[in-house]
Order: structure tokens, then sequence, then C-alpha cells
């Protein structure tokens, strides 16, 4: 074996030496011994002098040369915090057990003696990233996939070295995955008393599934709870232990229906009325001081202002909104225009009693459904016909297009908000898809509720990372260090343990509107949104044309610009790039819709809060789902995402009630809900406006009718969409000047 690695070496010299290309021939997937010699073979003549030190470390370990990535490795690792290599120590105990004759034991033994050594949240984080987020079978699938899709009996260093890489991924987790996965299982056992066989009967006769966490070891103290009150079964057990680490006492109640509830499945629905039971419930054990605080993000977040649609519980101290969705404001619409995205939701939260992950990641057949629905042009309503199988929440939500009583039922509406009178801290990000639920609950509250205790904290997170803890980048842009706080660790329990125990208020909130400034690295305090803002930016479109460009300008003027959409066209779409990702990007679709640009800004400003427009066009139909988005151009002439806007024209000026448009008479079109934000803009800068009409295979086609959008099919997109904008349509953008 010496001898053969070694003829491999001086190959992979010569051929690194010339830049040739390395011979390669298929084995059987399934034949793991034959794979294994061969990505043997690839390591070996791959070239790794330019690769990192953990790629470095990869190929080591694939060559087999246990002890030679190690000393790369640990050199490596040093560098990095304990919370943030989770996968790295699995790599690191993996290459150590190699060393020994036997594989697995070694392999338990030192994970065992890890976990041991580890304190209660670095195990909870372990769980959340080896089993709750399970990579095991991405990683074996991309391997498979990328091996398949090879065609060539040649193939380049940085194909080899790719598929090396991959390798390398696929068998260190499947080869631990169960090992520690039962490591973990059993350090929570030995940390936690953990009770999941309660079942609460609601006044209804219905049923909720309730888990309750307890830190082992503890005081017999009464505690206060902290509950997450989910339709996502067994993904919360981590946030329930990290409660109890806490010193409070971790709750679960899964949506009735779900987990040992005998209940049927109904998503949104009775949260209303089930989360104020439950903490009627907690309020009455023997172990609860009748003090309960909620947490949780995206439908977690929802259900905690459900909980306070009728009256707030006299237990509940204070909740903790993260991204929360608001029904039928941002899910499963946004501004009344249907997104499909929530197709598959559906099946995901209602197939079983716990979650079905083999249809929600059933890429394939999702991709492919709005795909045919896209080509054929028929109606929304028919996406069931075309997937083959009855998707019931679905079609109940076609019932609904308007913010109507369906809706209205599961949170708070108007004057419920007044009498909500309890500390609550919501948290969101500028990426964040549910920002427009947390804002309307937030603003909602301020417009109906006289000085509510309610604080904001906004940064540059998405729907994940405002739930937990950000990463340094996000989407390709690079975080402020002064952005990277820990979120679920951190400034929850600080505000838990302010409002419930007395102590300090986490020093993040110094005023109730707390915002961090992209490219700043600093953090703004105000106390509401309006202060935020002591200037506006105001651009109104304009029919003048430099190079690919229409113009911006700083007052209304009287030119018209025509935007032509052919609704038939099955060919392309439109408005594709209304989605952030990447944030930072060399160039954007010039030809998609009307693209529009400012002059060179002459100082330094801050975008703060919310851009708004005032769009006065004529157009030749009953209605238009619009949209518009702004970028920061550069000085570098990088186009950066900084928010955008899409809604159904005939909605506009009340979500509840349609106002259809005069086909070919002016009309005024406003809106004030777009993505908050708070950047940085330096001078040399310029502000690009894309407005556009909606017509892509994410979210209904809107074809102008005035009847049913989702009755709607491409039989009524005979006759081109014709818009005209006029020269009195604006767009507004909140900032911060400095020299105000």
């Amino acid at each position: 074996m010496k001898k053969s690695v070694l003829i491999l070496f001086l190959i992979a010299m010569s051929i690194a030496s010339f830049g040739q290309e390395i011979p390669f021939k298929k084995v059987e997937l399934s034949d793991s011994i034959a794979l294994a010699n061969q990505m043997q073979q690839l390591a070996v003549l791959c070239d790794t002098q330019n690769l990192s030190e953990l790629d470095v470390f990869k190929v080591e370990v694939i060559r087999g040369n246990y002890k030679a990535a190690l000393v790369t490795f640990k050199k490596r690792i040093k560098e990095i915090q304990k919370d943030q290599r989770p996968y790295l120590d699995v790599y690191m105990h993996y290459a150590e057990a190699r060393l020994s004759s036997n594989f697995k034991d070694a392999f338990k033994n030192s994970y065992n003696k890890y976990v041991n050594n580890s304190d209660d949240i670095q195990v909870i984080n372990l769980d959340k990233a080896l089993i709750l987020r399970d990579p095991t079978g991405y990683y074996v699938s991309n391997f498979n996939t990328t091996y398949a899709n090879i065609k060539s009996e040649k193939i380049s260093q940085a194909t080899a070295q790719d598929l090396v890489k991959k390798y390398f991924l696929t068998t260190v987790f499947s080869s631990t995955r169960a090992i520690y996965f039962e490591e973990i299982k059993q350090d929570h056992k030995r940390r936690y008393t953990v009770n999941d066989s309660i079942v609460i009967p609601m006044k209804d006769g219905a049923e909720v599934s309730v888990v309750i966490v307890q830190r082992k070891g503890s005081t017999t103290t009464k505690k206060s709870a902290i509950l997450v009150s989910s339709i996502y079964t067994g993904t919360n057990v981590a946030s329930a232990m990290l409660a109890a680490s806490k010193g409070y006492v971790g709750v679960i109640a899964n949506t009735r229906g779900k987990r040992l509830s005998k209940s049927d499945i109904k998503p949104l629905e009775y949260e209303n009325t089930d989360v104020y039971e439950v903490i009627d419930w907690i309020s009455k054990q023997s172990w609860s001081n009748q003090k309960v605080a909620m947490f949780g993000g995206s439908y977690n977040g929802f259900t905690q202002w459900a909980s306070m649609k009728h009256k707030v519980h006299p237990a509940l101290k204070t909740i903790v909104p993260m991204v929360a969705i608001a029904p039928g404001i941002d899910y499963p619409m946004e501004n009344n225009v249907l997104h499909n995205y929530s197709y598959s939701w559906n099946f995901y939260v209602t197939n079983n009693k716990f979650l079905d992950f083999e249809a929600s990641n059933d890429f394939n057949r999702w991709n492919t459904l709005k795909n045919a629905w896209y080509k054929t042009g028929v109606a929304f309503n028919k996406l069931d016909s075309l997937d083959g199988q009855v998707n019931k929440l679905w079609n109940t939500y076609m019932q609904h297009p308007s913010y109507d009583d369906y809706w209205k039922k599961m949170i708070p509406y108007k004057e419920e908000f007044a009498k909500i009178d309890i500390p609550i801290l919501t948290i969101t990000g500028y990426y964040d898809d549910s920002q427009r639920g947390a804002m309307y609950y937030y603003n909602q509250h301020h417009k109906y509720a006289k000085n509510p205790n309610h604080y904001l904290l906004v940064g540059p997170y998405d729907h994940w990372t405002a739930q937990t803890k950000p990463q340094e980048s996000l989407r390709n842009y690079k975080l402020d260090k002064s952005a990277l706080i820990n979120i679920e660790e951190d400034i929850i329990y600080q505000w838990f343990d302010y409002v419930l125990n007395g102590k300090e208020k986490p020093s993040i909130l110094k005023d109730k509107v707390n915002f961090q400034v992209m490219d700043t690295d600093t953090w703004m305090h105000k106390p509401s949104l309006s202060a935020m803002t002591n200037d506006t930016l105001t651009y109104y479109l304009s029919g003048t044309e430099i190079d690919d460009f229409h113009q911006l300008k700083s007052k209304a003027n009287s030119s018209k610009v025509d935007l032509t959409v052919d609704l038939k066209d099955r060919e392309s779409m439109t408005n594709t790039e209304y989605y952030p990702w990447p944030l930072e990007k060399d160039n954007i679709n010039l030809k998609d819709g009307l693209i529009f640009k400012s002059e060179v800004l002459k100082e330094d400003i801050i975008i703060n809060g919310s851009f708004t427009g005032n769009l006065e066009f004529s157009i030749n139909k009953k209605d238009v789902d619009y949209s518009v988005i702004v970028y920061q151009l550069t000085p570098e002439n990088k186009y950066f995402h900084l928010s955008y806007y899409i809604g159904r024209a005939s909605f506009a000026k009340d979500r509840e009630y349609r106002n259809l448009l005069v086909p070919n008479k002016k009309a005024q079109v406003s809106f004030n809900n777009s993505k908050l934000i708070s950047k940085k803009i330096e001078k040399g800068s310029r502000i690009v406006v894309v407005v556009n009409v909606n017509k892509n295979n994410n979210a209904q086609i809107n074809y102008g009718t005035g009847g049913d959008v989702n009755s709607e099919s491409i039989k009524d997109a005979e006759i081109p969409l014709k818009i005209t904008f006029t020269g009195n349509s604006s767009i507004s953008l909140p900032v911060w000047n400095f020299n105000k």
C-alpha cells in the first residue's frame, strides 16, 4: 500500500506540474470498498498548494495521512471559538479515531469525554447542529449527485478536489452519526428531566401535547416557565433545555393534532384559544411561580400574539416574538399576493404527528410543480390538481384573498391590541422574510395601545439568524462586528431575567427602537420608528433615458414611461430579482422592468426605515401585481439590494376590500410597508429603482380581469398588459442626514 501511494504521489507531482487532467473511471457507488480506494487515490493526486488549511486537512484524511492531517487541523481549530465548531470537532475526533485499531470504540470514547466536558449550552448547540439539522443526508446526496454527473474519463484538479471534499463529508458523518446521536442524547438524560407524555384537554374537547424540561439537581423552589408554542413538533426540545439550563422550566406546547394529540391538525386556527389555556395550565402546576414568558420565531412568534387575541392571561408576563408571521398579512400572502412556498409547507406540517421532512425536502417535486403551473398557465387554484394530491389547507387559502374574518380571528385585530399591556421585545431582521408580520404587530400595538412597553431590536439578519445567532456573513455581505450578537442565548434571557427577576435590562436596549446601522459598526437607539429619520430623499420617475437607465428626478415632471408585459409569454419571466439574494452583485437585469437611476449622492447618508411609494399610472387592465426594488449603486459600481415591495394594486388602499382600477384611467396607488432597513450610503453612490410587474413561477399571476386572481388563467392573457407611469410617480427614502 505504501509503495502504491508513493507511486501515486509521484504521478500527482507530475500532473500538478503540467496542469494535466486526472484519469477517472467510475465505480459503483454501492461498492464502498472500491469507492474508498478510488477516493484515496484521487486524494493523493489532488494538488493542495492553493487549498485552505481546512481543505488540506480533508484531503489528508482521505489520503489516510491522519497524523499529518491532525497537525494541520489543530493549528487552525485554535482560532475558532468552541461554540462555532460542532462540525469541526466531529472531524477532529474522526481523524483521531482512525489512528486506532477499533475506530468505533475510539470515536465513541473520545466523543463521550468531549460531550461530558462541555457545558449545557455547548451540548445544546451540538444537538441543534448535528441532530436537529442533521446534515448527513444532504452530504451523501450531494456527493452521489456530483459523482453521478461526471461523464468524462478525465477530470480537472478543481473537480477532483471538489469530489474529495464532498466524499470526506459523506464518510465522516455517515460513519459517526449514530455514535454522536447516542452520546448527545445520553448526555441530555444526564442533565435534564424530560416529561414528554403530557396531554392537556382543551375546553372544546381537543387535546394539546406538552413537553416539560427541568434541569436535574436544581432546587425545589418554584420557577418561572419559558413557553414555546409550536407546530414544529420535535424541533424545540433544545430550546426548552436552554431555558432549563438558564434557571427556568422549559415548556413546549404543540399545535392541536400534533405529537400525542388525537385531534385533527389545524394550523393557525386554534392558537388564539389553545395557547391561553396552556398558560393557564402551567400557572396551576406545583412547580410554577405563576409567571410565564414566551418566545419563539416565525410560527412560534405568531402563537404568542394569538394567545392574547381575547385577553392577556394574568400569568403571562412577557413575550419575545422573533420574525413572527402574521396570518393573512405576510403569510401565505404578501400584500395580498399569494406565494406558492406555502403549498409545500402545508404537507410538511400536516402529513403526520411530527414533521414530514421527506415531503418538505422533495425539491424536485416542488420545482416541477411550479414550473408546470407556470408553463401551462392553468389557474392558481389548480395547483393540487397538477400535483396529484389534494391540499386542503391550500384550497382554504384560495377562498380568502382579502384580509377577511378567516384571518382576523387568528390574531388581535385593531382595538384588541389596546388591552395588551405586558412588556414585549420584538426581534426581526432587515432581510427577514417575515419582517412585515413582525412590524405589523409592532405598529398595530403602538397604534391602539397607550404608551406600550414594547421594544424593537432589528439588524442585518434573515429569518433564521434573527432567531438565533448571526454568522459573519449574510448572503455574501460581511456583517459589522457590532451586529454579531447572540440573540437566542444572551439577549432573550437577559430580557427574561430583567422582566421576571428584576435584573438589569439588556444593555443593547438603550431605547424603544434599537437598530444596527450597516457599514458603520454601530447601533442607533431611538424612542420610536419616526425618530429614526430626520429627512426624506424623494425621487420622481422620469422618461429621460441615459444609456440603459431612465432617470430619477428631484421634482415631478411631465414625462411618461411605458411598460408592456405579455402575460401569456411563458418562455420568460419578470421580476425574478426582487428577492434579495445575494445582497451585493456586479449586475442586475437591465431588461427586466423599468430601471431608474439617480444622480450621484454628494454626501453620506443613512437610509433608516421603510421606503414609500406614490405611483401614478394608467393601465389597460382592472388590476396589477407590481413590485418596486431599491438598490444602492456603490461608487465601485456594485448593486446592493436595500429593500423591496410587492403588492396588489387593488388592495393598496385597504387589505380588507378590493378596489379595482378603471382601465385606461389615471390612478394613484400608494404603499408604505416596504422592508425596513438601516444602512450607510456613502457619497458617490447612486440610488437605482426597479419598477416591475410580477410574472414568475413563485406567486400568483394577476391577469387583470378584476375577477378572482386564483381562478384566472392564461386564457385571460390574450391582450398584453400595458401600463404608463407619469412623472408624478415618486419613491421616498427615509434618511438620517448627518448635516441636519
